[in-house]
């Protein structure tokens, strides 16, 4: 903050921690929410990260050579090891401490427009909430599985607030600043595969607002972030093992090909901006249905639409370029350029939506330089902030329970036989047989009869039903669909069913014998 006095730089800390504190208050809610997705077989019936072993090997980053769930994201791992010491297996404590990060990076958020966009409280405080509240962002905060995007994003505004430090400070201040710069960086990168963009922010606050004579220690901290990073980068490939039981099928290619990828890619893109700004139709899991729903056409032009507010933006501003990129930076790690299990996602929107709180920021400090109509904007600011907090509000009761969740997934994507098939758990959990049998019938549609899974399930449903001779044939389709299904306790250490789940089979195998 230079050449703020004391008065000012305590005022702004304040509007950071009152900006956080909101933040946090708004996912209060999600405080008493259940485990759902992958955070009930990884938190709930999982015991890696309740065993405090494996802290070395998690500190250590030796656990990328390891076949566990999210190995290759040791932060993540870490923070989630942390909160198994403190909690057990409470899920309040993850959310809480979820909560609490989702509401740090709207702090360091605010902080950086302040630091970046020249102290400019409205324009910054109006950005910073609208990221707090965007319903897009209610899946990376409420599902703890998904936190990684969350701690990428603290690492990342980490990153650059440390480095523009950096780059004003001299003697210790400047070497501590900058060697928590580049941690900061590996840590990103520690989290989640989206923080390898530290260096790209990094170099690009050094482009963009370094100070005459500090050119070359800005290249040696993003010389030594990108060091580290790629270093992280080159280990997480070189040590991953070959074969996996947590992962029993590799992703496919978007399309089938890299040349149909970035063909259907950039649809995708537009679906995102479409989710962005009319968030009514967020779901857990998008098909190609639901980009579908949309006219290519319309899509592109949405997506043209997007491009050119943040060239006005960028030309406008610094920020408003260094929003630009920051948004397009993290696109590209969740953009099917490499295999990816699921090609659309929420919560592969928590970093870039930093980025286009950057350039909302930018816009609206064009506007505030005309200050005879600043109130005006400032009044449908706040509209549209009430608008995305009910929805965004709305949206954490869906993360509340399992079937809270896929009875929305469902809803909003009718094509998903993932979606489809949790439903049918979700109603085995709730005792109601018959619904899950009809949700597991509905994913064996969907998959032409292919889905291992959902026959399992029917499995279960047709034995509770007083159908021992179904259930035994049902079993025996999904153990030559996937012969791992014969062995329940394997699938229980896999993460790929719940312990109750693996009983039932075992009971049902108890009425004839089904070889895998």
């Amino acid at each position: 903050m230079p050449g703020w006095s004391r008065f000012t730089q305590f005022r702004v800390v304040l509007w950071a921690v009152l900006a956080g504190a909101v933040a946090f208050l708004f996912y209060a809610r999600s405080a008493g929410s259940e485990f759902v997705y992958d955070a009930r077989p990884q938190v709930l019936f999982g015991d890696y990260i309740h065993e405090p072993s494996h802290w070395g090997e998690v500190l250590s980053f030796r656990v990328l050579g390891q076949d566990v769930l999210d190995a290759n994201r040791p932060v993540q791992l870490a923070s989630l090891m942390l909160d198994s010491a403190l909690w057990g297996r409470n899920p309040v404590g993850y959310h809480l401490t979820s909560a609490a990060l989702h509401a740090a990076n709207v702090a360091l958020l605010f902080l950086l427009l302040m630091e970046l966009g020249g102290g400019r409280a409205g324009p910054a405080l109006l950005a910073a909430l609208a990221f707090a509240v965007h319903p897009m962002l209610v899946e990376p905060v409420a599902e703890v599985s998904s936190r990684e995007d969350v701690l990428t994003l603290f690492f990342l505004l980490l990153a650059m607030l440390l480095a523009l430090r950096c780059g004003r400070s001299t003697g210790r201040a400047m070497w501590w600043t900058g060697a928590g710069c580049v941690a900061a960086s590996l840590l990103a990168v520690g989290a989640k595969e989206t923080g390898v963009i530290a260096p790209v922010l990094v170099g690009a606050c050094g482009v963009l607002f370094r100070e005459r004579g500090t050119g070359r220690r800005w290249l040696v901290v993003t010389a030594l972030a990108a060091l580290v990073v790629g270093g992280f980068v080159a280990a997480r490939f070189a040590f991953e093992p070959r074969e996996s039981m947590i992962f029993l099928q590799k992703p496919g290619r978007l399309g089938g090909s890299l040349v149909e990828t970035l063909k259907l890619q950039p649809r995708i893109w537009g679906f995102y901006v479409r989710q962005i700004f009319w968030p009514v139709e967020l779901s857990a899991i998008y098909t190609p249905q639901n980009v579908a729903r949309v006219a290519s056409g319309w899509l592109y032009v949405m997506l043209a639409a997007l491009v050119l507010v943040q060239g006005v933006a960028a030309w406008r501003s610094r920020v408003g370029l260094l929003g630009m990129l920051m948004y397009w930076a993290a696109m590209g790690p969740v953009s099917n350029l490499l295999p990816m299990y699921c090609p659309a996602a929420d919560r592969y929107l928590y970093v870039p939506l930093a980025g286009l709180a950057l350039t909302v920021f930018a816009l609206l400090a064009w506007v505030r330089a005309g200050a005879r109509a600043w109130p005006y904007v400032a009044a449908g600011c706040g509209v549209v902030l009430t608008a995305l907090a009910w929805l965004g509000w709305q949206r954490q009761e869906v993360f509340a329970d399992s079937f809270n969740l896929w009875t929305d997934t469902v809803a909003k994507s009718p094509a998903s036989d993932n979606a489809a098939n949790n439903l049918g758990y979700a109603w085995l959990r709730k005792g109601d047989n018959a619904k899950a049998l009809a949700a597991f019938e509905r994913a064996l549609q969907l998959t032409n009869g292919r889905k291992a899974d959902a026959w399992a399930g029917a499995a279960i449903a047709l034995d509770r039903m007083g159908r021992p001779s179904d259930a035994v044939r049902a079993l025996r389709r999904a153990v030559e669909i996937m012969p791992i299904y014969g062995n329940p306790d394997q699938l229980v250490k896999s993460l790929v069913a719940e312990p109750a789940d693996a009983e039932a089979w075992r009971e049902i195998r108890s009425h004839a014998v089904i070889d895998p």
